[in-house]
């Protein structure tokens, strides 16, 4: 067995294992659709949303009706022989609740709300904290175990809001699936890509009365690029763009691209359009970022790709401003 913690490069290539992905959605925007999209999928059904599907769905007679049912569902499409290539959870804050139902029975005896001195399920979160631990070791014992088989996990979950903490300002509510804060953040670690599945909306208020949402068209879109008011990303090895139009095609057609190599030819492209100053302004930015460059021709898609994608965004969003 070589060193497994040698400094020499390895000169194998690695071989990427597909994205956990989490979507987020309301009922009815498509998340089982998309998932049914998928590359031979099954779907482990924690509600009846894939049941008139073609797709094949664990268990075979309906729904989970308990976290062992999830838990079996997994261990089927890990031990048994099969073709799929994508299991999709439909959907997870059903699943969580199912593991709450599961921790109250076996770790607060039944208990939900103390009572007389006797330790509930919601006593002090004690509760969700469990379920949270739970679901971690679910998440990296068993989900990553199929990731690892090569065989793409999809997490589906409805559209929830979260508080979320700002030591810098006022707290904000952002949207995000719809599960406990503990578990919640326990997947939004987990997940390699996250995104928010909706339609492009505004925000209509007349005199005298409440103010009302309104779809501008009937497109559907992914998001994941990350904003206050929805937590979303995609990791690096992973990068998506900003929105991607919300079908599974789509999405895998975004996915094989290299989003970062296409921001530095964005970049170059940008650069040959403004001014001399603004390009002795990127290339002083760019030497303060420990890019070794000294005049614009120094500048050329392997030292912009280096940057990382954020960056680049950033240098293009400020390049664009100048033109």
């Amino acid at each position: 067995m070589g060193n497994r913690f040698s400094l020499k490069p390895d000169k194998k290539k690695k071989i990427k294992p597909p994205p956990r992905l989490m979507i987020i959605g309301d009922p009815g925007i498509g998340k089982t659709t998309f998932a049914a999209n998928a590359e031979n999928p099954v779907i482990i059904a924690t509600e009846s949303g894939s049941i008139g599907t073609s797709v094949h769905t664990l268990p075979r007679d309906g729904t989970c009706k308990s976290w062992g049912d999830v838990v079996d569902a997994v261990d089927a499409l890990l031990n048994e022989e099969h073709s799929y290539k994508t299991v999709a959870i439909d959907t997870l804050d059903n699943a969580v609740g199912l593991l709450e139902n599961h921790v109250c029975e076996v770790d607060f005896g039944g208990v939900m709300n103390a009572s007389r001195g006797k330790e509930g399920f919601n006593s002090f979160g004690k509760g969700n904290a469990v379920v949270a631990q739970r679901l971690k070791e679910f998440l990296h014992g068993k989900l990553d175990a199929l990731q690892m088989k090569g065989i793409r996990v999809i997490l589906l979950s409805h559209t929830g809001a979260a508080k979320v903490s700002n030591s810098l300002a006022q707290d904000f509510t952002a949207c995000a699936a719809s599960l406990p804060k503990q578990s919640l953040a326990v997947v939004n670690a987990w997940c390699d890509q996250i995104g928010h599945a909706c339609s492009d909306i505004r925000v209509i208020q007349r005199d005298g009365e409440k103010a009302k949402a309104q779809s501008v068209g009937s497109e559907r879109w992914l998001v994941f690029e990350p904003e206050p008011s929805r937590l979303v990303k995609s990791r690096i090895g992973y990068e998506m763009p900003s929105k991607v139009p919300f079908s599974f095609g789509n999405y895998a057609e975004a996915l094989s691209e290299d989003i970062t190599t296409v921001e530095a030819t964005k970049c170059l492209g940008l650069l040959a359009e403004v001014s001399e100053d603004t390009v002795d302004a990127a290339i002083k930015s760019l030497k303060k970022q420990g890019v070794s460059v000294g005049i614009v021709d120094d500048i050329n898609e392997g030292v912009l790709t280096g940057l990382g994608l954020e960056k680049l965004k950033q240098l293009n969003n400020w390049l664009t401003t100048k033109i």
